[in-house]
Order: structure tokens, then C-alpha cells, then sequence
């Protein structure tokens, strides 16, 4: 009997030798966790230092961490991304530059792009260092800091821009010209993720870049008023680019822009444990009735901002111009540690009116249109005469500067009322100029701001620049709808009270010049 059982252990024993022996490449996925689990039992049922209460996978996992620091952050980034593609593990210190929701930051003062394999700065923010350098719009982003770019993602740059207020970073671009390299000064660049203003009679303007911070939302709030003050009976809402954020924000913008109450206009699904549970959010009737809500979505329109464009457009409120949009009817939870990492763990399930889910698909537009590339309006300039010009001046050498400052940016052509003229208009924006370049503030042009304008066209002039034909199509049914009676009447304070609504709106006529957009 003992001989029978010696031969027992030694057969085990084999048995064992002989299955660790087989490479762990032999293995599947789904094999090796098997394995890890019957080694984790083994251990509880035969270890001397164990027992059927220990923990071996916790104990293991805790060496695993304090041997291999970056198996932590490995271990997060899988488990998290094995659930959906909007879950995942951000690294410590990154999660403000992922997921921005301040009005200002430390940074140089540009928005990154992706652009394939590169990085590209699609805007240069007004008065940054960045801009008073000469970095443009359409520059490939190389090198910061002696760090090659190519390959790198948006997450993997942005941190390299950002840093203490007052400290330097070296940044090279590439243009059409050639390549060229700064030193740009971090500094305090105030932001803000709302904008509003009269477009024209009739019609208003918005555009949230993103749902986040409550001065953004009191802007929004405050807008609205202006925008029933000057008798608006359109409203064209700008939601490009915009990701998303704080589901609550943009749930509570939907509210004051709906003008009748008791509407289901949107339902988020979530769960807690076992249970399951569907909120449905009804209108308070709190928005001045428009004629008609016209959105501008794009591929970059996600999340809340897509809680926004389907509502409206699923209540018959607005129609929508661009794009399809992300596709993303998925909201997170947000876990941020001490250090700065965070945990983005998706709960939420964005249910629209009568649209069906939309994760993956995206949002279509009513008024499909594609925005083009064009040459930048500098290649259209003539030069500017390297000479004395001052105000009161009228001449042809006028206009050409006018236009120069106009395709720089600098001068609003819709404000001139004659572009052949110098006024206060041109020295603005002339000293606007000069203040970039770090030189003192006149009233006339000389040889020497005319020759650095002339140098800033030529720069330009390779560029190119996208020419906004959604907005201007949004304009066009913008226009049409703003000719229809207003249905609401203000008063001398601003409130603003509902007509009865008695027939719907008609929609305009196709506009005429246009290509019919595809639905």
C-alpha cells in the first residue's frame, strides 16, 4: 500500500514537471487564466504557507507591482479596455490634458489636430505666444523639445506643450516654405468653451466646444436673453468638434432651448448591481419658441454634444447641417486618483427621442455638406505698398492694405464701410499687428510694418484654409426662416413669452445656386 502510494506522488510529480515544461507560447489567452486559476486553488488546498481564506492572485499581483512598476498601469489599461472602446486607463498627471474642463491653462497657445501619422495645429489662440512667434494654422508639428512627433498621438503631445507658467519649450514646424523652429513661453492662456453673437438681423450664432465648466453654462444662459432681446427668431448652433463632457450641462442647455413643456426629450440607462434603471427627462418649456434651430455637426460631434443635435432634431426643433457625426450613445464614469491617473469606466446608455442607437453609427444631418480646402485669402493680396499711409487716407494703396489686414485676420470686412479708406478701423488692426511683433502702437503705416505685412502674406500665401460651406448653407436656411413671423414677444426687460403655436413651421425652399445636399 505505501509503495502504491509512493508511486502515486511520483506520477504527480512527473505529471507536474512534465505540464510546466511546456512553453507558455503553447497557450491561449483563455488557457493561461485557466492555469492561473487552478495554480491560485492549488495553492489554497496545499501550501504549507497558505490556506483556503488566501488570496494567492492579490498577493501575487502586489509583488508584480512592486517589481514591475509599469504592470500596473499595464494591467489597467487591458482590463479596462476588454469592456468597450471608450474605457480605458489614463496615466498619472494626464488626466486634465485628456479631459480638459478649465478656463485656462498653462501652454503655448495652440489646438492640435490629428493629421495620419503627424500632428497638426489647427488653431492659434488670439495673443499667445505661439501667434506672436508666427506659428500658423496648417503647420506640422515636428519636434518639441528634441522629441520627434511623427507617429505620436494627441494625449502623447499635448503634455509635451504644457508645463509651468514662464518656462520655455523649443517647438519646430513644417510648412509649404519650409521648416522653422521657436522658443515659445508657457504661459496662462484663458479659454472659454462658449461663444455667442448676432450673425444678422434675425438670425444668432452659438457654439459650445465643449460641455464643461459652469461659467461657460452662465454665458449660455445669459446668451439666450440676448439673443430674444434682439428679436431672433433663428438660432444657429455650432456643435463641430465638439466631444462632448458633462452629460448633466448639455442635458440642462437642451431644457432652456425647448419651448414646450412635459416633452421626453432624452433617457439615459444605467445600472447599479443587479438593477437596471431608465431616467426619462421631460422639457420644462423654458426656451423662447424659434422658428427654427439650425446645427452644425461633424465628424467631431460626440457624446453630449450628440445628446443635444438628436434630441432637437428627433422633437422637430432644428434640423442638422454637415456630417455624420462620432457615434458615440455611450457616457462615462470618471475615478481620479491623487496622482493625477484616472479609471473612464462607461455606465451610461444615451437613448434619444426615436432615433435608434446611434453607438458606432453616428449621427446623420438632415443637409449633408462637405466643408472644402482653399488657398489662404493672402494668395489673393496684393502687395502693400512699402510707404506712409494715415488715417483719412483714401487711395488704392488703402484698399490693398485693408485687404491684407482682412486676410491676416485682423480686420472684420463687414465692419468697413468703405474699403479704400484708412480709419480707426485700419489703425486697430494695423496696431493689432504690430503688437504681435512686439513694436510700438502708431496711427499710420510706415515702410517697415508695411515690409512685415508683405513678409506674413507671403508666409501665408501657401497655406490653405477651409472654407466654412456649412455654415454659409446654414445661413442660406438660416435666412429663409428668419423672413417667417417671430413666435415669441419680449419686453422691455428682456422676458421673453411664447405665442401658441398653431401650425408648424414650414421648412424654406431648397437655396437656389447650391447643390441639392443629400439627407
Amino acid at each position: 500500500m505505501k509503495t502504491a502510494r509512493k508511486l502515486t506522488a511520483l506520477l504527480c510529480a512527473l505529471v507536474l514537471c512534465v505540464s510546466l515544461s511546456v512553453p507558455a507560447s503553447a497557450f491561449t489567452a483563455e488557457e493561461q487564466y485557466d492555469n492561473l486559476m487552478a495554480i491560485v486553488d492549488l495553492i489554497r488546498r496545499v501550501a504549507v504557507d497558505s490556506s483556503m481564506s488566501d488570496d494567492p492572485l492579490a498577493r501575487g499581483l502586489k509583488t508584480l507591482f512592486e517589481e514591475d512598476p509599469e504592470a500596473y498601469e499595464k494591467l489597467m489599461s487591458s482590463m479596462l479596455s476588454s469592456y468597450d472602446r471608450y474605457s480605458n486607463y489614463v496615466p498619472a498627471g494626464q488626466y486634465d490634458v485628456s479631459y480638459p474642463s478649465n478656463s485656462s491653462y498653462v501652454g503655448v497657445g495652440v489646438t492640435l489636430e490629428q493629421y495620419g501619422e503627424d500632428v497638426r495645429i489647427a488653431a492659434v489662440t488670439e495673443g499667445s505666444s505661439a501667434q506672436k512667434a508666427g506659428i500658423q494654422p496648417g503647420d506640422i508639428l515636428m519636434s518639441v523639445n528634441g522629441t520627434y512627433t511623427h507617429g505620436m498621438t494627441l494625449d502623447q503631445v499635448s503634455p509635451l506643450l504644457r508645463g509651468e507658467q514662464g518656462t520655455k519649450v523649443t517647438v519646430s514646424v513644417r510648412r509649404a516654405t519650409g521648416g522653422y523652429t521657436y522658443v515659445l513661453e508657457r504661459k496662462y492662456i484663458d479659454i472659454s468653451n462658449f461663444s455667442s453673437r448676432v450673425l444678422e438681423d434675425g438670425i444668432y450664432y452659438m457654439k459650445w466646444t465643449r460641455f464643461a465648466e459652469t461659467t461657460s453654462y452662465l454665458q449660455f444662459v445669459f446668451a439666450i436673453k440676448d439673443l430674444v432681446e434682439n428679436q431672433c427668431g433663428v438660432l444657429i448652433l455650432d456643435l463641430r468638434g465638439n466631444p462632448g463632457g458633462e452629460v448633466n450641462m448639455a442635458l440642462n442647455a437642451l431644457n432652456r432651448l425647448i419651448p414646450d413643456e412635459g416633452k421626453n426629450f432624452f433617457a439615459i440607462s444605467s445600472r447599479q448591481g443587479e438593477d437596471k434603471n431608465i431616467e426619462v427627462y421631460k422639457s420644462e418649456g423654458m426656451g423662447p419658441r424659434l422658428n427654427k434651430i439650425l446645427i452644425l455637426q461633424d465628424e467631431g460631434s460626440a457624446s453630449a454634444s450628440e445628446i443635444v443635435i438628436s434630441s432637437l432634431c428627433d422633437l422637430g426643433y432644428a434640423e442638422s447641417v454637415g456630417t455624420t457625426t462620432y457615434g458615440k450613445a455611450r457616457g462615462q464614469y470618471h475615478l481620479v486618483f491623487d496622482d493625477g491617473s484616472a479609471v473612464v469606466i462607461t455606465g451610461l446608455e444615451l437613448i434619444a427621442p426615436s432615433t435608434p442607437d446611434y453607438d458606432g453609427v453616428g449621427l446623420a444631418p438632415d443637409h449633408e455638406v462637405e466643408n472644402t480646402v482653399e488657398p489662404h485669402p493672402a494668395a489673393q493680396c496684393g502687395k502693400v505698398p512699402e510707404r506712409f499711409l494715415n488715417i483719412t487716407n483714401w487711395s488704392e494703396d488703402t484698399y490693398k492694405l485693408n485687404c491684407a489686414l482682412a486676410a491676416l485676420g485682423l480686420l472684420d470686412e463687414s465692419q468697413k464701410a468703405d474699403m479704400y479708406e484708412f480709419d480707426q478701423l485700419t489703425a486697430d488692426a494695423l496696431n493689432a499687428f504690430r503688437g504681435y511683433r512686439g513694436i510700438a502702437p502708431q496711427n499710420y503705416l510706415d515702410a517697415q510694418t508695411a515690409a512685415l505685412i508683405n513678409q506674413q502674406l507671403t508666409d501665408m500665401a501657401s497655406q490653405q484654409v477651409v472654407a466654412d460651406k456649412q455654415l454659409q448653407y446654414a445661413l442660406e436656411l438660416a435666412r429663409e426662416y428668419a423672413k417667417q413671423p417671430l413666435q415669441y414677444t419680449v419686453d422691455e426687460y428682456g422676458n421673453f413669452t411664447n405665442l401658441t403655436q398653431t401650425e408648424e413651421t414650414p421648412a424654406p425652399e431648397e437655396t437656389q445656386g447650391q447643390e441639392t445636399p443629400a439627407a
